[in-house]
């Protein structure tokens, strides 16, 4: 499990390995890392060019993922799956994959979430 940084008050030099990985693996995933030194106000930092043991880092909170939005009622009855490629092109699926269309390129069908393209199928809700 990763370790919450956002409430950090543990100067940089004193955080266990798994802490200082998690402030790394928060910025690798894009999130952003705020600095503190002293008196000073937190300031965003780009963490991974610098670190200080005697400052404090806490990450700033990824927004949640959503999911992409399907126009379900403009697509073909046989349409039951819809999910991203990792090129991010958007196909829909019949039953069993066995017929399948590229839809990205038709308005209105899609709109595109947050979430991983790993994570984008969903079935026609019933």
């Amino acid at each position: 499990m990763t370790a919450d940084m956002t409430n950090n008050r543990v100067p940089y030099g004193l955080l266990t390995d798994a802490e200082k990985a998690a402030l790394h693996d928060h910025e690798k995933a894009g999130g952003k890392v705020l600095a503190h030194h002293h008196s000073q106000e937190w300031v965003g930092v780009n963490f991974m060019a610098d670190t200080y043991p005697d400052f404090v880092y806490r990450t700033v909170p990824l927004p949640a993922k959503t999911q992409d939005v399907i126009a379900w009622e403009k697509l073909p009855d046989w349409v039951e799956w819809v999910a991203r490629d990792m090129d991010g092109s958007v196909w829909c699926y019949g039953a069993g994959d066995a017929v399948h269309r590229r839809i990205d390129g038709f308005p209105g069908i899609v709109q595109i979430g947050t979430c991983d393209w790993k994570d984008s199928k969903q079935r026609r809700p019933k």
